[in-house]
């Protein structure tokens, strides 16, 4: 006996299955959800429009910030220097500026701030991996795409230059009569002589700073800008306090003036505030150590960067902005195979920031609140020397090489700890300078 058609049987007789009802974003409520946005199914317009509010409500900070009248920029066009990477936070974050300043020059208003961009070239370092001429070619890229920002690219050898690192603390060899003219020399004479590839890793970050806030006072910028999200806050947060520079966290997290020390009599660029103090290293000379203040901002601190990933690599129209700059993508090991690869690495050629890329990609893929708790965490330290409010007074001893504030008491409690009494104290040695713990770790192993 034929059966009759009943609509409970869900396919029409020779036809498919219907599709399912797409379902909408939770935010908008009118176009179709096709990601995730912290445990919220969105549409892409509203995902773009939510990473370009979390930027510029921190730029709107920075504003407020450098209007203070005790800055003397309240009068002034803001003119910011952004520190790029190549990668895809800093990349992401001049894009979001350059939106910013096109919104408002359309609006018929003037350019809320000017812009530098720098790039510190250490491909010299590693001329396998890349050359200066390809760096080149990468940042007229960026040109072409933002030609209202300047950009300036500066060699890392550039930093041998510079009187803010102490380079009394880097013990070369004797045979070294003149100094590193580029990065192969600087990686023949110093890196080279590094003990582990965190040593390596550590310096080259502290260089790369030193050469960004340099970079910003020639150029009279009130403001650095770094492109550390979430994630890298909450990476380098943990990596810091691994090797010994916990105290440092609320100078190098947190939003807000950072000291510039120079280890000599030459007075720095266009700074903002300056204190001199005269500091007798020896019997028969006398080294001037002048202090002044530099504003450093993290625009993206609220955003992760699976978040930045996603913007640009689907939702910056065609070409996006990772194809179109040749932008390398991080690799997060959300699957399976790619933890079971990660999990059987060595870890004895990989340096501590490397460990917790590693770390923070796994967490920030399944438990994306445990990062922004970090990095929220670290942000409400205090900065028991030189605040906010506290100017640069030179009271405070500045290790020479990471010119973060000196924890005496806890570098002694650090080498304690770990068997190193004997070790000779830096706190007294001072035809070799000052340092930290940290810094005295990666430098002399």
């Amino acid at each position: 006996m034929q059966q009759p058609d009943t609509p409970s049987s869900g396919v029409a007789s020779g036809g498919a299955a219907p599709p399912a009802p797409a379902s909408l974003c939770v935010k908008c409520h009118l176009h179709e959800a096709t990601l995730d946005s912290r445990s919220q199914r969105v549409c892409s317009d509203c995902f773009t429009k939510f990473i370009s509010a979390k930027c510029i409500k921190q730029v709107g900070i920075i504003g407020k910030d450098i209007r203070n009248p005790g800055t003397g920029a309240a009068s002034q066009k803001k003119k910011y220097l952004l520190g790029l990477s190549l990668g895809v936070s800093s990349s992401v974050l001049v894009h979001l500026l350059n939106e910013n300043v096109e919104y408002q020059l359309a609006k018929g208003r003037n350019a809320p701030f000017d812009l530098v961009i720098v790039h510190v070239d250490s491909s010299g370092l590693y001329p396998s991996s890349s050359s200066p001429g390809s760096v080149q070619e990468t940042l007229e890229g960026y040109r072409k795409r933002y030609p209202r920002f300047e950009f300036r690219l500066v060699p890392l050898s550039a930093v041998l230059d510079l009187d803010t690192v102490d380079w009394r603390t880097l013990i070369l060899p004797s045979s070294a009569v003149t100094p590193p003219e580029n990065e192969q020399q600087l990686h023949a004479l110093f890196f080279d002589r590094l003990s582990s590839p965190t040593s390596r890793a550590d310096i080259l970050r502290l260089f790369t700073r030193h050469l960004l806030i340099s970079s910003a006072r020639t150029e009279s910028c009130h403001a650095l800008l770094l492109g550390h999200t979430t994630t890298a806050l909450a990476e380098l947060t943990l990596a810091e306090t691994a090797k010994g520079r916990g105290f440092s966290l609320p100078w190098q997290v947190n939003d807000g003036p950072v000291a510039v020390v120079s280890h000599s009599t030459a007075v720095p660029t266009e700074p903002i505030t300056t204190t001199t103090t005269p500091t007798s290293q020896s019997s028969n000379a006398t080294t001037t150590t002048t202090e002044s203040q530099i504003q450093v901002y993290h625009p993206l601190r609220d955003l992760l960067r699976k978040e930045l990933v996603i913007y640009a690599t689907e939702l910056m129209g065609t070409p996006s902005l990772a194809s179109d700059l040749n932008i390398m993508i991080p690799n997060h090991p959300s699957s399976a195979t790619q933890q079971a690869a990660a999990a059987v690495v060595s870890h004895k050629d990989l340096s501590i920031e490397e460990v917790m890329f590693r770390y923070f990609a796994e967490v920030e893929e399944n438990y994306p609140s445990v990062v922004a708790n970090v990095a929220r965490t670290t942000g409400k330290l205090v900065r028991l020397l030189g605040g906010d409010s506290e100017p640069a007074t030179g009271s405070h001893s500045s290790c020479g090489m990471c010119t973060m504030p000196l924890d005496e008491q806890g570098d002694e409690r650090w080498r304690g700890e770990l068997g190193d009494e004997d070790v000779e104290d830096d706190m007294t040695r001072s035809s070799a300078g000052r340092i930290c713990y940290g810094c005295e770790r990666s430098i002399r192993g």
